[in-house]
C-alpha cells in the first residue's frame, strides 16, 4: 500500500501515485478550461474540474487500488458557491486572478477602520486576489444567488472544500486553516470565521465550512465507486503553504521560493503574527493548535517574463534558450528590463508602473535583451528578500527554490551570488503535492514533533554563491533605475 495525492491547481489537475519510499510511481495530469468573460473576469468550470479529478484518480487506482489515504493540495483564494443538497455548483469558480472585486477593495482601502481590521485579523491587504470582495460582488450582482444565500441554501468554499463535499456525498463540509486564511473572512489569530470581517463585506448569512488543521482527516470516499472500499482523505493544504511545509521551513528565517508563471516567497516568522507594510502575513500552517506564520511576497511575473520574451517578442524559441543565450554574453551591455507588466510588486507596491527596457544602444543585440529579462526575474526576488532581511532584522537560515524555473542554473546562480547564501533545489518537482502528503503522514503516523519528519525530507542539490562583481553591479544599476523612474513620483 502507498499513497495518492491530488493537486487541483489554477491550470490543471495532477494526480500522483507515491510508493512506500515516497517516490513517484506515476503522474497523471489534465488541464482545465480558463474561462474569460466578456468583462475580462476569470472563471473555472467546477464540474469540469471534478470530472477531471475522477478521471485521473481512476487511472491512478489501476496502479494503486488500495492507497493508505489520499491527500489534496489546491490553488488558493479561488472560491466556489454550491448547492447544499446535491453539491452542484451554482456558479463557475471565481479564480484568484479575477479582478471583479476591484471597486469593492478600493472602497475598503479608503476606509481606515475597515482596512485596518482586515489587515490586523488576516495579515492580508484588501485585494482582489482574495475571496471576500469577489464574493461580495456576486452577492450584489446575482439576484438569484443572493436570495439563495439569504435563505441558507448555498455553501461557500475554496476549491478543496467543494471537491471534498462532492467526493464525500455531501457529508464533509470542511476546510483547513491555510485555505480559509485566504478569504479575508477568517481570523488568523483565533482560527475562526470572524463576524466583524463578514460584516465589512455585508455577507453575514453565508454558510461557511468547519475549519481544521491541515494534518487531519477531512472525510472519506470511494471516489464515485472507483475504489472497492472507503479511502480516507488525510492532509489538505493550499499549494504555497504545502510547498513551504515540504521544504521543511519549520524554523524562523527558513524561506522558500516557488516559481511558475509568477513567483511566491514565504519566510517562516514563528508563532507570533505581525504586520509588515511591504509584505503579506500568511498563516503558514497550524501545528499542535499553534499557528506558524510567514511573511509572503506574491508576484505575477517570473516564468511569465520568459514566456513574454518567447511568445510576444520572438527572441527565443523555447524557455530553455533564455539560459543559453544569456551565457553567451559576459554581461547585459547596460540593458535592463523592469518587468512591471502588471505593476511593481513587493517591496515597491506600485500598481501603476508598466514594463520597460532601459539602456538600449546601437550595440545592443538579442542576447543582451534576453539576459536583461532573465536577470530581472532574479532581481525582483532578491530585492524583496533584502528588504525583508533589513526591515525585520532577520537572517535567511535556509533558502529553497522549487517550480519550473529551477532548471535554469544561470538564473539560480544569480540569486545565490547576490544573497551570498546557499540555494537548495529539491529533486522533486511536485513539492505542493508532497507537502500535502507530509501533512497526511504526520497525522497517519501520529508524529507530534516536526523534527521527526526529517526521515521524509526530499533530497536537494545546492547552488553555492560565487563572487560575481558583474552581476552585483548590474543589480545595483537595476535598483537605481527603479528608484529613479518608478518611485520618485510616489507619495
Amino acid at each position: 500500500m502507498s499513497y495518492i495525492t491530488i493537486d487541483s491547481s489554477t491550470s490543471s489537475t495532477t494526480v500522483l501515485v507515491f510508493d512506500e519510499k515516497l517516490e513517484i510511481l506515476k503522474k497523471f495530469q489534465k488541464e482545465h478550461s480558463q474561462i474569460v468573460t466578456e468583462e475580462g473576469y476569470i472563471e473555472h468550470d467546477l464540474e469540469e474540474i471534478y470530472q477531471n479529478l475522477l478521471e485521473l484518480v481512476q487511472k491512478a487506482s489501476e496502479i494503486l487500488p488500495n492507497p493508505k489515504f489520499i491527500s489534496i493540495t489546491n490553488q488558493r483564494e479561488t472560491f466556489t458557491l454550491f448547492n447544499e443538497k446535491d453539491g452542484k455548483p451554482l456558479h463557475n469558480a471565481i479564480v484568484w486572478q479575477c479582478t471583479r472585486g476591484q471597486n469593492i477593495c478600493e472602497k475598503i482601502l479608503n476606509d481606515d477602520l475597515k482596512r485596518t481590521k482586515i489587515i490586523n485579523k488576516t495579515g492580508l491587504k484588501p485585494n482582489t486576489f482574495f475571496s471576500g470582495s469577489k464574493l461580495k460582488w456576486i452577492y450584489n450582482e446575482k439576484e438569484e444567488i443572493r436570495r439563495k444565500i439569504d435563505n441558507g441554501e448555498i455553501l461557500f468554499g475554496t476549491i478543496e472544500t467543494y471537491l471534498i463535499y462532492r467526493l464525500t456525498n455531501m457529508e464533509s463540509y470542511i476546510s483547513d486553516t491555510t485555505n480559509a486564511s485566504r478569504t479575508l473572512l477568517f481570523n488568523c489569530i483565533t482560527n475562526e470565521w470572524d463576524q466583524e470581517l463578514l460584516n465589512i463585506f455585508n455577507i453575514k448569512k453565508i454558510k461557511l465550512p468547519k475549519v481544521i488543521n491541515s494534518s487531519n482527516i477531512f472525510g472519506e470516499s470511494n471516489f464515485n465507486k472507483i475504489f472497492n472500499k472507503i479511502i480516507p482523505i488525510i492532509g489538505v493544504a493550499g499549494d504555497a503553504q504545502a510547498s513551504l511545509f515540504a521544504n521543511f521551513c519549520f524554523n524562523k528565517g527558513d524561506t522558500k521560493i516557488t516559481t511558475g508563471t509568477g513567483f511566491n516567497i514565504q519566510t517562516n516568522i514563528g508563532n507570533k503574527m505581525f504586520i509588515d507594510e511591504k509584505s503579506l502575513t500568511s498563516l503558514a500552517f497550524t501545528h499542535e493548535n499553534k499557528n506558524i506564520y510567514a511573511l509572503e511576497c506574491l508576484n505575477s511575473y517570473a516564468g511569465g517574463t520568459i514566456s513574454w520574451l518567447k511568445n510576444n517578442l520572438g527572441l527565443i524559441k523555447t524557455v530553455e534558450e533564455s539560459e543559453m543565450f544569456s551565457k553567451k554574453e559576459k554581461d547585459n551591455n547596460g540593458v535592463y528590463l523592469i518587468p512591471a507588466f502588471s505593476g511593481l510588486g513587493p517591496p515597491y507596491w506600485n500598481s501603476e508602473a508598466r514594463a520597460a527596457f532601459f539602456g538600449i544602444s546601437a550595440s545592443t543585440n538579442t542576447n543582451h535583451l534576453i539576459r536583461a529579462g532573465l536577470e530581472s526575474v532574479a532581481y525582483q526576488m532578491v530585492v524583496y528578500l533584502e528588504f525583508m532581511k533589513k526591515t525585520q532584522n532577520m537572517e535567511l537560515n535556509n533558502l529553497s527554490i522549487d517550480g519550473g524555473m529551477v532548471k535554469n542554473k544561470f538564473f539560480l546562480q544569480i540569486i545565490s551570488d547576490l544573497l551570498e547564501i546557499d540555494l537548495s533545489i529539491p529533486e522533486l518537482e511536485e513539492m505542493s503535492s508532497y507537502g500535502a502528503l507530509l501533512f497526511g503522514i504526520q497525522h497517519f503516523q501520529n508524529i507530534k514533533n516536526l523534527e521527526d519528519l526529517r526521515d521524509f525530507k526530499v533530497k536537494k542539490s545546492v547552488i553555492k554563491p560565487n563572487t560575481n562583481k558583474i552581476i552585483k553591479q548590474s543589480y545595483t544599476s537595476w535598483k537605481e533605475i527603479v528608484d529613479k523612474h518608478f518611485l520618485k513620483n510616489q507619495e
